[in-house]
């Protein structure tokens, strides 16, 4: 359940472009920057700060979509949900790093767009890379601050899910195949008690 839960958030790294893609392009067709700087007084007829200004807040407001990973980080029930809800912020934050430098960078030009390859790699590979983990039970940020126990207690309880599992299936099968009414009673008291079996 805590790995699915884990899981889940991840699909918002998937998908949290079609909400920042068009925050960051409306932000940007406003020109905020213009009217802050060369409006506002501070340096009248600076093309190039009205430009970083602009970038600035649209890149940190689109940004904003990912407050989102906070529910994660604040799930009290699930440790391996919290880290894998900071891993997943931390992996939004390298995505708006990477506009962001390279707008302020190069400005409102051509040469900007040389962050649209690097972003989806980050994008693609990033979001990957935390699915894979939450389906092995890891987490690398939990792993490099230390919190280890973590993991080891989601696969112990894995192991746990995978025995239960397998003894379920091993009752069932008494219950089917065995003649003997002695054997098949403690089989079905033991899957009732599992709420397995249906009352008539």
């Amino acid at each position: 359940m805590e790995i699915k839960k884990a899981r889940n958030w991840y699909w918002w790294l998937w998908l949290s472009p079609l909400a920042t893609i068009p925050t960051l392009a409306s932000f940007l067709s406003q020109d905020i920057g213009y009217d802050l700087v060369c409006h506002g007084g501070w340096r009248s007829g600076d093309w190039a700060a009205a430009e970083r200004v602009t970038i600035l807040i649209a890149v940190l407001g689109s940004a904003l979509w990912h407050l989102v990973l906070l529910g994660p980080i604040r799930n009290k029930e699930s440790l391996f949900v919290r880290w894998h809800g900071r891993q997943a912020l931390l992996l939004a934050g390298v995505r708006t790093i990477v506009p962001l430098g390279f707008g302020l960078a190069f400005g409102i030009d051509y040469g900007a767009l040389l962050f649209i390859p690097v972003q989806v790699v980050v994008w693609f590979g990033g979001t990957l890379w935390g699915q894979l983990q939450v389906a092995r039970g890891e987490c690398s940020l939990a792993r490099w601050f230390g919190d280890e126990a973590l993991l080891v207690s989601i696969e112990e309880s894995d192991e746990e899910i995978q025995a239960s599992e397998q003894s379920a299936q091993a009752l069932v099968e008494i219950v089917r195949c065995s003649r003997d009414p002695e054997e098949r009673k403690p089989a079905i008291a033991e899957l009732s008690r599992r709420g397995m079996v249906e009352a008539l």
